[in-house]
């Protein structure tokens, strides 16, 4: 697969379509994948341990694993996860996969109950083992926080959360602030250590839905923006690209991450978002990461992902500013052969001098 510079992994050409300059190709970044299927595709062997969701605080993969999977991909970055969502209750399915269900603190006496993070030194180390795994192969590493909005709303429970900010907001903020405390000092300490050594920062907060902010626009403005800005500052200090990540339509929630200071958002669900759009309004102010249906790759022939994958990159790659990926991320169920074939789609028609045409 990797027969020429371009087929091969370059965080340098990740970070020039960061901003907004054109590299050799349009970059492919997955920033989730939990499917054993795919990894042991694509890596051509069995793993010996069980993949995590990195959703329910574990890592999905070793480091040094992670790290082949990407150069085998010609895949630009791999994540590396700072994750504390606590007290969330999780039920198996028939299929044996696990589920969210309900959060288990539900009053201000349940806070001595709150299951703890993990150790900050602990966190650092892991991410010290997958820059070591990074070098020398083109792989960059970036990483991931977990923040405060959607954290406590599933530590509460999502749909107690929202009865709660209308009637007890005040301790629905409380939690937001215990959980951004940490996540604070944790984006510090990783900062103060590694930010040379980083890709980019992300950010992964859901605050929103098909319709639009999870919560009354004005209440939102209230709770998150000034507390999101503390979060990032020790990346934006040190003039890291920070990205964010959430579902839903993105049309007001763009102007409040703009003003915050956001560079990249990911996804942009497709069913709730035009890309072409998005890429006109805000193609100057937000590099564009994701939007490939994972519909299609779940279900779609080779031929319509290579389709899709030959229109966004002839309508926009043009500039930079856009990262090809999935519209969620990479999960069981979708065929190895099929994210692959995206992935080589990408080498195929990516090339910059010959967007959308065959190379």
């Amino acid at each position: 697969m990797n027969e020429s510079n371009c087929d091969r992994s370059d965080v340098n050409r990740l970070l020039k379509a960061m901003r907004h300059e054109e590299p050799d190709r349009i970059p492919h970044l997955e920033f989730w994948v939990t499917s054993q299927t795919v990894f042991e595709y694509v890596l051509e062997k069995k793993l010996d341990y069980d993949i995590v969701d990195a959703a329910l605080g574990g890592q999905s993969i070793t480091p040094e694993d992670h790290v082949e999977f990407a150069g085998r991909l010609g895949m630009d970055a791999v994540v590396c996860n700072f994750n504390w969502r606590p007290n969330n209750i999780m039920r198996m399915a028939s299929d044996g996969t696990e589920h969210y269900v309900d959060g288990s603190i539900k009053c201000e006496a349940d806070l001595v109950n709150l299951d703890p993070p993990s150790p900050i030194d602990a966190q650092l180390r892991y991410l010290e083992r997958y820059l070591k795994a990074a070098q020398g192969t083109g792989v960059g590493v970036f990483a991931n926080f977990t923040s405060f909005f959607d954290s406590a709303m599933l530590a509460v429970g999502v749909s107690d959360s929202f009865l709660m900010f209308y009637d007890n907001r005040p301790f629905l903020e409380k939690l937001m602030d215990i959980l951004l405390d940490h996540q604070e000092q944790v984006m510090q300490a990783v900062c103060d250590e590694f930010a040379g050594e980083l890709a980019f920062i992300l950010v992964n907060d859901d605050i929103g839905h098909n319709a639009g902010l999870m919560i009354h626009p004005s209440m939102f403005l209230d709770i998150f923006p000034q507390r999101m800005k503390r979060l990032i500052a020790p990346a934006k200090a040190r003039n890291k690209l920070v990205a964010y990540h959430t579902d839903g339509k993105m049309d007001k929630i763009l102007p409040i991450l703009d003003d915050i200071g956001f560079d990249i958002v990911h996804p942009l669900e497709p069913e709730s978002n035009d890309i072409f759009a998005v890429k006109k309004q805000w193609g100057d102010r937000f590099t564009l990461v994701g939007n490939i249906p994972t519909i299609l790759l779940a279900y779609g022939t080779v031929e319509e992902i290579e389709e899709r994958v030959c229109e966004y990159c002839a309508r926009l790659g043009p500039g930079g500013g856009y990262v090809l990926g999935s519209s969620t991320s990479i999960m069981e169920g979708i065929p190895p052969q099929n994210f692959v074939a995206m992935t080589r789609a990408a080498h195929k028609y990516g090339r910059y001098g010959a967007l959308g045409r065959a190379s």
